[in-house]
């Protein structure tokens, strides 16, 4: 029987096949691509296994290979498996490249922390635009219009493959926190919990990701789990609503102004 660990990541794995345009086989893996959404990073990856030895340095040329072939500005390379990621971290550090650890968290109910969602509402992906819009543009690689489009579209995708519901909480009508909740009958997933700068600290994203615990639980699912930055705050929000971490993946990742800054010192000391 697989682990919480192994059914969450087999979850996601699902996820990113459905999104999938492309599957290219690599040496240590398989990339992901969307040629839908190039610049949408969650769709355009290379994912690399455990099972035998890993090369960084190769992982990294086969991410500049497949990456550079599929006409892509950035590199990025996820590594679920947790011997891999800590394998491949000093390296792709002496690289310069962003590392995020993702932890996987269950849960287990019985937090310190709870939250009245009787005021949650089962919403529409539509109702959820405007604040979905917000959140984007306030992040730091929307660096225009098209990739604000591109992040938004590519949403709905996530949304139909992991059959989503979505949920909110309201103040003068405007939708100002959500959260959805993917699922494959058995096994759910609370995902893009997101607040209005406006509108955060007043619980409502407990609310909303209590309410979706409550719905998964209610249509039978037997494990529900996020995944978070282990590095941010939001992982002890989750702590005291009852979820407790149960693993941890890695994401490198090296944006297109890095690239472009790469290449500029290349030409420069030629």
């Amino acid at each position: 029987m697989p682990s919480e660990l192994e059914r969450a990541i087999a979850f996601d794995e699902v996820l990113r096949e459905r999104c999938a345009e492309r599957i290219v086989p690599a040496r240590f893996g398989r990339a992901f691509f969307n040629d839908s959404y190039p610049r949408v990073w969650d769709l355009n990856f290379l994912r690399t296994y455990g099972g035998r030895h890993v090369d960084p340095g190769e992982v990294a040329a086969d991410a500049e290979l497949l990456h550079t072939s599929a006409g892509h500005s950035h590199r990025r390379v996820d590594a679920p498996d947790e011997s891999v990621g800590a394998l491949l971290e000093p390296f792709f550090r002496r690289l310069g490249w962003h590392i995020d650890r993702e932890i996987f968290m269950a849960y287990r109910g019985g937090g310190e922390r709870g939250a009245d969602t009787s005021t949650v509402e089962e919403v529409s992906r539509d109702d959820l635009r405007s604040l979905r819009e917000e959140i984007t543009r306030g992040e730091p690689w929307a660096t225009d219009d098209e990739v604000v489009s591109m992040v938004l579209d590519a949403g709905a995708l996530w949304a139909g493959a992991g059959n989503a519901r979505h949920f909110a909480m309201r103040s003068g009508g405007e939708v100002v926190s959500t959260a959805d909740l993917y699922s494959d009958g058995r096994t759910a997933q609370v995902e893009d919990v997101a607040t209005a700068p406006a509108h955060r600290g007043r619980g409502h994203a407990s609310a909303v990701v209590l309410r979706a615990v409550e719905e998964a639980q209610a249509a039978g699912h037997d494990f529900v789990f996020l995944v978070t930055d282990e590095e941010n705050w939001p992982k002890e929000l989750y702590a005291r609503l009852g979820f407790e971490p149960i693993g941890r993946w890695w994401s490198f990742l090296r944006t297109p102004s890095e690239a472009r800054g790469a290449r500029a010192r290349s030409t420069a000391g030629s």
